[in-house]
């Protein structure tokens, strides 16, 4: 299994005591973004309506992304792993927080990523996937 070298973790959500059913919408999904997503639990719903593509396919042509995760079901601890085919490029443990994993990270030629090849996104615990987007790095 291959990692990032460049690869680092912003951070999880602060989350305040607000209602997780306005993230239901989102659930299951990671949400890259070109722009860092809100500490704040509140500001969340909003970040994410403008950012989230229901097809799930995101494409950056700036080698940094940033990700919003909405966990389809609890867990504390997820790892982002960023797949090509069935080898991972990215291996991060994060933690979350009220089933939302805010973090960043940047693919790199080194660690085997390429112009126009489409990366599966997940976040798993153990073996269940509990979110996933596809990423499409371009020139």
């Amino acid at each position: 299994m291959r990692l990032a070298l460049a690869v680092m973790l912003v951070g999880w959500v602060a989350v305040a005591h607000a209602d997780e059913k306005t993230l239901k919408p989102y659930a299951g999904h990671v949400v890259l973004v070109h722009d860092t997503p809100p500490t704040v639990f509140a500001e969340l719903p909003a970040f994410l309506k403008t950012a989230f593509d229901k097809t799930d396919h995101y494409e950056f042509m700036k080698w940094e992304v940033d990700f919003v995760g909405v966990l389809a079901k609890p867990a504390d601890k997820v790892t982002l792993v960023v797949l090509d085919g069935k080898t991972a490029l990215v291996s991060i443990e994060l933690a979350s927080a009220k089933n939302v994993v805010i973090g960043h990270f940047t693919p790199t030629k080194a660690a085997g990523f390429v112009i126009g090849k489409p990366y599966a996104v997940t976040l798993v615990s153990g073996k269940t996937t509990l979110a996933k987007a596809e990423l499409l790095l371009r020139d």
